[in-house]
């Protein structure tokens, strides 16, 4: 009986002690000072740093994915999707550049994305996932001509 009530004891305050252990990683990690849209806005520049600086050669790799769009952890919000390549290919500014990637003539950048909705969120639709990279390009040439 008197080993039952040590354990007891014993338990009771072992419990009292980790509550007034700080939690390490509760004090390491604020949320609301983390700016993951700062990370996408830096991954987005990459993007259109490869495009902005291409003279020859392969093409960036990103080019050949035709549902480039779909990559949801880049849009503003996850229920609002939007055309990640129109937004690189906007930013672009080496009409030379667009041009080289154009006389390519790469058989990849005229694929279209057959994915016309996401599995889990059926009702999202983007924006130009019905045209090619090679459409957008031609499009974002066409403005930059003029």
């Amino acid at each position: 009986m008197k080993l039952i009530i040590i354990c007891i004891l014993l338990f009771n305050v072992q419990l009292l002690f980790a509550q007034h252990i700080p939690d390490s990683i509760r004090s390491k990690i604020d949320f609301k000072t983390m700016d993951f849209k700062e990370e996408n806005e830096k991954e987005l520049h990459s993007y259109i740093d490869s495009i902005n600086s291409y003279t020859k050669g392969p093409l960036p790799n990103f080019l050949a994915d035709e549902c480039f769009d779909w990559r949801s952890y880049l849009w503003n919000g996850l229920h609002s999707p939007v055309s990640l390549r129109w937004i690189i290919l906007t930013k672009v500014s080496n009409k030379k550049a667009l041009k080289a990637i154009l006389d390519r003539n790469d058989k990849r950048l005229k694929q279209v994305c057959g994915r016309k909705h996401d599995k889990v969120y059926p009702y999202l639709s983007v924006p130009m996932i019905e045209m090619s990279f090679y459409q957008l390009i031609q499009k974002r040439y066409k403005q930059l001509k003029s």
